[in-house]
């Protein structure tokens, strides 16, 4: 084998692997969001909106006590995600952020996403 195909095939395989990392961390990261999002009727839990190239802006109207549908969702964006593309994770019903930042839940006082933001930079960190 030429040593331009064997730069080219390393090359398919870095690229791979950094897809499977980065795909591997937000299947992990937004997973967790979802599961610490508290829950009262599932609303909160289901509006969690994955988008690939643009922040989806509207609620979803049906309720999810276990945040099924929305890892569901999640893990369908991250399967499609390239390199270079920007991922979005949002979550449009306005007492979200109140939930997230000023302590408005006992099942998450410290908020679902920022913890968990956290803890994968921690994780990288000690890479």
């Amino acid at each position: 084998m030429s040593i331009s195909k064997q730069l080219n095939r390393a090359t398919l395989n870095l690229k791979g692997f950094a897809e499977e990392q980065v795909r591997g961390t937000l299947f992990s990261l937004t997973s967790r969001v979802i599961k610490e999002t508290p829950v009262d009727t599932g609303r909160l839990r289901n509006n969690w909106q994955s988008s690939i190239g643009s922040p989806l802006r509207g609620e979803l109207s049906g309720v999810d006590k276990t945040g099924a549908g929305a890892i569901r969702r999640a893990n369908s964006a991250i399967a499609n995600l390239e390199l270079g593309e920007t991922f979005y994770f949002t979550n449009n019903l306005p007492y979200a952020a109140r939930i997230e930042f000023q302590g408005h839940s006992d099942q998450a006082p410290s908020g679902m996403l920022r913890v968990n933001v956290e803890r994968v930079r921690a994780a990288i960190a000690r890479r």
